[in-house]
């Protein structure tokens, strides 16, 4: 079969029911193997002065002299955009052309450049990990855009409400010749998420008057966040393991009585150690993710933990607290852990923060506010997610009301056996 040969044309025109006072607007269309694209041109001109065969301006007027320097402007920038196409071994296809012609008067207008660009702008904002974030949120842009556009770029002024559903259907494996999901859900709605907060600068800086992401409209799925209860924690401490695996426990098992996240954890040094006001071990840090203030009492069990690390921890000012092990490492570790303590869940870094919220303090009665505070949330609606009732908190709950119901019915019974008489 044939391959199609590629066809391009430039055609000028003026757009006669579009009319005022004898004056009407000239407009240029490209086309590209049947593809078109208007270059909007802001210029009128009398329509008898216009000649669609010659294909400018005929007369010696000033504004057919204006409109033919205007055309022939716009001829070289039109070649000048095909060859850079061209240089940078794109397709010429369409898409392809309106992204290097629109990058002549905004650098930023193309997906690729507005990422850089946000980057440029939030870099004391965020830290390096946010930024991980909206990286892989771009490579998944582009991806979609090489697999549906055949491009490798995308213009950020032509997105619309269909290219928005149909990325978010991209992320959850539709068009994908492997069919396999990306992401979740909730992980696709992450990275929209992204993108949205990205396409608000773009609005912010008026290079699109809409943002089309707030267009999408998705139910996040409600998440069952998995923690240890009491029997786990005790399988885990009790269990005999190697040095290596050890390790692994105990920061764990701090972060099980702390609630402190991986990332805060790597950056704990004695100087985060301090005496609070009542007198006893504190744990004090700010939180990398929020830059929340974080200071709550140090349990024993989280004490005897950071003495079991004397011999590594040197005291001096900024000595860390406990071995940098990186977060798959430990992570692994904990999967061989939790099965030689057939504890039969799935066991992570992440679920001892959980556990703090959950087990340690919430199922003890601690207020939700409190709880809050010491996992440095910016919003008691995140708390709220570990808010769980679990049946040992139902049975303990439900215990006194048994009772009662249980002394009423023992309390009625001679009376009815004596009614019965």
């Amino acid at each position: 079969m044939k391959e199609k040969k590629q066809t391009f044309t430039v055609l000028f025109w003026i757009r006669k029911g579009r009319t005022s006072e004898n004056m009407a607007p000239l407009h240029c269309r490209v086309t590209i193997s049947g593809q078109r694209y208007e270059i909007p041109m802001n210029i009128y001109l009398p329509l008898s002065n216009w000649s669609s065969t010659a294909q400018k301006a005929l007369g010696k007027t000033d504004i057919c002299k204006e409109v033919n320097r205007y055309i022939e402007d716009l001829k070289m920038t039109i070649d000048e955009t095909l060859t850079r196409i061209r240089n940078k071994r794109y397709p010429v296809n369409i898409e392809n052309f309106k992204l290097m012609f629109n990058a002549q008067e905004n650098e930023y207008s193309t997906i690729t450049k507005l990422f850089e660009y946000h980057e440029i702008i939030e870099k004391k904002k965020f830290r390096e990990n946010t930024f991980v974030g909206y990286r892989i949120t771009r490579n998944h842009l582009i991806n979609y855009i090489k697999i549906k556009y055949h491009t490798t770029d995308y213009d950020i002024t032509t997105i619309d409400k269909a290219f928005v559903y149909e990325f978010f259907a991209y992320l959850q494996g539709f068009n994908r010749k492997d069919n396999k999901k990306l992401c979740t859900t909730n992980g696709a709605l992450k990275h929209i998420t992204r993108f949205k907060k990205v396409m608000n600068v773009a609005m912010a800086n008026e290079w699109i008057n809409t943002n089309p992401v707030c267009l999408l409209k998705v139910k996040r799925n409600k998440v069952d966040v998995g923690f240890l209860n009491e029997e786990d924690i005790k399988a885990i401490q009790k269990i005999n393991l190697p040095a290596n695996l050890s390790i692994s426990r105990e920061i764990f098992l701090f972060a099980v009585y702390t609630g402190v996240a991986y990332t805060d954890m790597t950056k704990l040094t004695n100087e985060n150690i301090t005496i609070g006001i009542d007198h006893t071990p504190w744990l004090n840090y700010k939180r990398q993710k929020t830059g929340a203030r974080v200071a709550l009492p140090l349990l024993e069990p989280a004490q005897q933990i950071i003495k079991k690390f004397d011999c590594y921890n040197t005291h001096k000012p900024n000595s860390h607290l406990f071995p940098l092990i990186c977060n798959q490492v430990i992570n692994r570790n904990l999967k061989k852990i939790a099965k030689a303590a057939n504890v039969n869940k799935r066991v992570t870094y992440h679920i001892a923060r959980h556990t703090f919220a959950t087990t340690i303090t919430l199922q003890r009665e601690i207020p939700l506010e409190t709880v809050s505070k010491m996992l440095g949330h910016a919003n008691i609606a995140t708390t709220q997610i570990y808010a769980r009732v679990v049946d040992t908190k139902v049975m303990k709950d439900m215990a006194a009301l048994k009772d009662m119901y249980a002394k009423k019915e023992s309390q009625k019974s001679p009376n009815n056996k004596a009614a019965n008489e």
